[in-house]
């Protein structure tokens, strides 16, 4: 099934949807509890915590929330209970005759976010300037008036569902092994890792290829760009199969080659042994429990993370237990698919 752009009509935002701006609640405010708090993050589908909402916020399921301020323009799709915060629009069908559905969601998501390139810092997605957006979707006429092709935008979304192939098998679940079955030892990260820094280059000096470039991000494992290895491979250091930890305190494993800037802290194991992937994963997620020291405030130098302490399972004292971390992580449910 092909789009035919030729078939698709401009409407305007506020006569195909409803939308509503969420409410203010500060994090002090916040009581835990079981409803999704959405926020204007642009990952784990926007939920920011879960909590128990106050009488004034407005429950809402089966909804479209729309970042007007900070990650702007992403959009998520909720099928579930949630509230949320003024930094959120949130989104609904006019048509009640129409049942939003993760079909149509699908079909929608890439349409509305591509409005985010108006929009940033210094202009956000307010109500008014919704109300003055223009959207392209699909269209029939009916009654001598274009509306939105509802059923058309369904169809291709299942079409093209049904050329998703997941090849890998779902292996057994094993039982998960129990992390207090070994001793633990406190280790300071500089008596188990050499840690060395990336090197500043400069966009005008990055020539695009195929390297991932790793810089302080927290998505897409710090990859920010990709450039040519064999010109920079006699000029700057590279590294392979590294944990990386950013100045925000951003921490990813990496198991192929790449470049880091000067923002970037590689750990380098002093002793030489090979690690697994599986026992870097759970070293990552050990070095991860340090990032709420950090921030844009306090950022990650080479003299606070040498004096950072971390606590692994060990064979004897001294002695990291690192056949232990790999087969913890194996053990988890899924992880042959990591």
């Amino acid at each position: 099934m092909k789009i035919e752009i030729s078939k698709w009509q401009e409407f305007n935002f506020h006569d195909i949807f409803l939308y509503k701006r969420g409410k203010r609640l500060k994090t002090s405010d916040q009581i835990m509890g079981e409803i999704a708090y959405i926020s204007s993050t642009k990952t784990n589908n926007g939920i920011d915590n879960y909590i128990l909402p106050p009488n004034n916020m407005t429950i809402y399921n089966n909804a479209i929330t729309l970042n007007n301020s900070g990650s702007i323009g992403y959009c998520f799709y909720h099928t579930y209970n949630f509230v949320a915060s003024d930094h959120c629009t949130v989104i609904k069908i006019k048509d009640k005759t129409i049942q939003l559905d993760s079909y149509i969601f699908l079909f929608l998501k890439p349409v509305i976010e591509a409005m985010k390139s108006k929009y940033g810092f210094a202009r956000e997605m307010s109500d008014a300037r919704l109300k003055k957006e223009k959207i392209l979707l699909p269209a029939i006429k009916k009654n001598n008036k274009y509306i939105p092709n509802w059923e058309y935008i369904k169809k291709y979304i299942k079409e093209q569902s049904l050329n998703i192939i997941y090849n890998k098998s779902i292996p057994k679940i094993d039982t998960m092994i129990n992390l207090q079955s070994v001793r633990w030892q406190e280790f300071n990260i500089n008596s188990l890792f050499k840690l060395e820094k990336g090197e500043r280059l400069i966009e005008s000096d990055r020539i695009i290829g195929e390297t991932p470039l790793i810089t302080a991000s927290s998505y897409n494992n710090g990859i920010t760009s990709f450039i040519d290895f064999k010109y920079f491979e006699n000029k700057k250091k590279y590294f392979e199969n590294k944990i990386t930890i950013d100045m925000f305190g951003n921490v990813f494993y990496h198991n192929y080659k790449y470049f880091s800037d000067d923002n970037i802290h590689t750990l380098i194991l002093k002793d030489n042994i090979t690690l697994s992937d599986y026992t870097q994963i759970f070293l990552v997620s050990i070095l991860k429990e340090l990032s709420s020291k950090y921030g844009f405030g306090r950022q990650v130098r080479l003299n606070r993370l040498e004096k950072e302490i971390i606590k692994l399972p060990i064979i004897k004292k001294d002695i990291p237990n690192w056949d232990f971390m790999d087969r913890y992580i194996k053990s988890i449910p899924y992880s042959s698919n990591i």
